[in-house]
């Protein structure tokens, strides 16, 4: 049974194209009851006491476009049943995971199979569009799209031919490509752009960053293709968005949670969000992906999660796998971000976490109504430490700002545990 409230005057945003209103709210067994007036006669009749709205918000459950999730069923660092539960406790209704795996997602018997609920957390699969993302046969596109898969994700590749091969056949049709701006194979040894901080800290810098070059690969693709659906997943050069904004292709992107929210300037030197992919680059370059964003350069703000072992984190930082994994954080530091540093009204938050990813896996928005469980409240002023012990379950230890002071956290949701 799920657990029941009664909110006089709390914030409340419906779903996209509105507004945050104040009104009642009465939730039963998890359940959205009633609105307005109905909300606080029922509550009298059925004895539900009155919990302090304050600056709390009742909205729609968030969206994440890519998350990596390596071995769903039987994974130590990380499993389903782990990540939903996690996922869930922070305000996501639905997650898309890359094809990553040791069993490389390119077949349709490789896709877990997964039946959705209103009342759970949604599971999507993205399908790799070459056989283990080689680049040199294609994968079954039919089969693999019929089998569930979202869309097919692609790195790109030093010859790009099997691309346009896979492209030319017209199996995906409207369906999402997501091209990676990461070659497959790289050598590239840096983990992090140069600036002056990182000349100074001994990381090891990465001198070419080779990431424009990648989207101009992509963008003449989508010139040859301009009806496929083909998203540029995790921009984090601003030198990219310049060149999107120049040759003013249509095409969607994505950004990494994290690269709006650090920076080489802003991070202390023992935090564990210093290796990431995509790698973190200067304060001026992240004032300009930001730019991108409210400009609508970027549609969609991705977890992008990955999780790492105990043992990864204690390798040297230049030597260990690239990756956090942190849905926890994700809500409450981008608020701060955009809703409090920048003034951003609600919606806008929303539409890049919410409604935008919706709209790039081609599912239904996300929204608020009667007799859903497909809700989150957050709360802007409850403070919380971040660690494991705090959050009183298991989470991957690979996750940022830890022991720090967090104001900001997803208090309820509906969905069943």
């Amino acid at each position: 049974m799920g657990k029941s409230f009664f909110f006089e005057n709390i914030n409340i945003l419906m779903g996209s194209n509105a507004t945050v209103i104040k009104d009642n709210l009465l939730i039963i067994d998890g359940k959205i009851e009633a609105f307005g007036n109905k909300a606080k006669e029922d509550a009298l009749k059925k004895n539900i006491k009155i919990s302090k709205s304050g600056n709390k918000i009742l909205a729609p459950m968030l969206v994440d476009s890519h998350s990596f999730l390596e071995d769903p069923l039987t994974g130590v660092d990380d499993n389903l049943e782990n990540l939903k539960f996690r996922a869930k406790k922070s305000g996501f209704g639905t997650i898309a995971f890359l094809p990553n795996s040791n069993n490389w997602r390119d077949n349709p018997e490789k896709i877990p199979f997964q039946k959705n609920y209103d009342f759970d957390l949604n599971i999507y699969f993205w399908g790799s569009l070459s056989l283990e993302d080689q680049g040199k046969k294609l994968s079954p596109h039919c089969e693999l799209l019929k089998s569930g898969s979202i869309g097919l994700s692609t790195s790109n590749f030093f010859d790009n031919s099997i691309i346009f091969k896979g492209l030319s056949l017209d199996a995906v049709k409207k369906s999402p490509i997501l091209f990676s701006l990461t070659k497959k194979n790289s050598l590239q040894k840096g983990i992090i752009n140069k600036d002056i901080k990182t000349l100074q800290s001994g990381f090891y810098i990465i001198d070419n960053n080779n990431e424009i070059a990648e989207v101009r690969n992509i963008l003449g693709i989508k010139n040859i293709f301009p009806d496929k659906n083909i998203v540029i997943k995790n921009i984090s050069d601003s030198n990219s968005l310049k060149e999107i904004e120049k040759h003013a292709i249509p095409i969607s992107t994505t950004i990494s949670w994290w690269s709006l929210i650090a920076d080489t300037n802003n991070l202390e030197f023992d935090d564990l969000g210093w290796k990431v992919d995509p790698p973190l680059g200067s304060q001026e370059n992240r004032e300009f992906l930001i730019k991108g964003l409210e400009n609508d350069l970027i549609q969609a703000i991705a977890v992008n999660s990955k999780a790492l072992s105990d043992e990864d984190i204690f390798i040297p930082i230049n030597d260990r796998p690239a990756g956090i994994s942190s849905f926890e954080l994700v809500l409450p530091l981008l608020w701060k971000e955009f809703v409090v540093k920048r003034d951003w009204p609600i919606p806008m938050l929303w539409k890049y976490l919410s409604f935008n990813p919706s709209n790039l896996l081609g599912i239904m928005q996300e929204k608020l109504s009667i007799g859903s469980k497909r809700w989150l409240i957050f709360d802007p002023d409850t403070k919380w430490i971040n660690n494991q012990i705090n959050l009183g379950y298991d989470s991957p230890s690979n996750f940022p700002k830890k022991n720090k002071l967090i104001k900001g956290k997803v208090i309820h949701v509906g969905l069943d545990f």
